[in-house]
């Protein structure tokens, strides 16, 4: 019985840790604007610039879910609206 409990606990524990990050709009929309970057027909050296942005800001966005940090997490979320913004999303 105390086994049982005890996983019930951790799975409990996991899900609350793990689903805001879930529920937050970065952790989708990070990879489906890289997504469209590299579909779009902007000169390559602005796909190469927009990429690399948004590499940074989906680590600050990741880091920002581990530390809680919602400042980092507004940061990032500015990098991702900002170029969803310059290619027309």
């Amino acid at each position: 019985m105390r086994t049982m409990t005890a996983l019930l606990l951790a799975g409990a524990f996991i899900v609350a840790i793990t689903g805001p990050a879930r529920a937050c709009r970065g952790t989708a929309e990070f990879p489906q604007a890289a997504g469209e970057v590299a579909q779009s027909k902007i000169p390559p050296e602005r796909k190469k610039a927009f990429t690399e942005q948004l590499r940074q800001g989906e680590a600050m966005h990741t880091q920002a879910h581990r530390t809680g940090d919602m400042m980092k997490m507004g940061e990032s979320l500015r990098i991702l609206d900002g170029i969803l913004g310059q290619i027309g999303k």
